[in-house]
């Protein structure tokens, strides 16, 4: 066990980043790209308005949305 462990800390973002690309390619063979693309772009924007939540507070999100409502 404590070999497999040091395994995965000498190539960690190796085996994430495979790890990650089969998913990927599991994904769009199973909903199609444009479904993929989509997926992935709704997990960013998720993913933003997270860590705006976990960095700041709630005043920093309504501050962000008034600064886009100005542009």
């Amino acid at each position: 066990m404590e070999e497999l462990k040091q395994l995965f800390e000498k190539y960690k973002w190796r085996i994430l980043g495979v790890a990650f690309g089969l998913l990927v390619a599991i994904l769009i063979f199973t909903i199609g790209f444009f479904r993929t693309l989509l997926l992935a772009l709704i997990v960013g924007v998720c993913f933003f308005f997270g860590r705006i939540l976990d960095n700041g507070s709630v005043e920093e999100l309504k501050a962000f949305f008034k600064k886009k409502d100005k542009e």
